[in-house]
């Protein structure tokens, strides 16, 4: 797994993981099983335009048969490469849960990075539908202080611990390890508090 290259000094990853593979690649999938029926029907399919072009041949000529070849080629070479970037995008997708903020990176060739620190989390939501409830994945959305400012977590293995992972580090439940081996509970508010305190 890619690790945040970007970590502040200070921040640590707590949490990181990608999507759940199968039901992020659903379309892939209806990709995949549509591959497969063209490569199954590919001879029939064949067949039935060389009847008919030995049919209209006599009228018009056409090369039905070539034509139909190179078309279903086409097809297959298509979903081929869309099922190899469907891939890829899994692979390039990755979230991450840092003591202080949560973090989206996902692109191939344009990178897009999101993210949002704890104490500007206005609200967390988890949707699940009956799949992705039997697969144990679902989506967060984290929705920030500003207007239309929102992160999308798809397809996300264990949501419901995820989502309590992020509530308890807005609350203020994450536990430092400090040098001297002192265990210290760093909040949320607390840094906050000591970011902006007047002096």
């Amino acid at each position: 797994m890619r690790h945040t290259k970007d970590v502040r000094s200070g921040e640590k990853i707590l949490f990181e993981t990608k999507p759940r593979f199968f039901m992020y690649l659903k379309s892939a999938v209806i990709k995949f099983i549509a591959l497969i029926v063209i490569i199954y029907l590919f001879e029939p399919v064949i067949s039935v335009v060389a009847s008919i072009q030995n049919y209209i041949i006599r009228y018009v000529q056409v090369p039905l048969v070539e034509a139909t070849t190179l078309i279903l080629f086409f097809l297959m070479l298509i979903l081929i490469l869309w099922i190899i970037w469907d891939i890829l995008s899994w692979e390039y997708t990755t979230y991450t849960l840092t003591n202080y903020r949560v973090i989206l990176e996902k692109g191939i060739i344009r990178k897009n990075k999101s993210y949002m620190h704890y104490d500007k989390i206005q609200d967390v939501n988890v949707s699940q539908g009956l799949i992705e409830r039997l697969t144990s994945s679902g989506d967060i959305s984290i929705y920030g202080g500003h207007e239309n400012t929102r992160i999308i977590l798809n397809d996300i293995p264990d949501p419901t611990k995820i989502e309590d992972r992020i509530n308890h580090m807005i609350e203020g439940d994450y536990i430092v390890e400090k040098p001297a081996g002192s265990r210290i509970k760093d909040s949320v508010m607390d840094r906050y508090d000591k970011k902006f305190k007047r002096y």
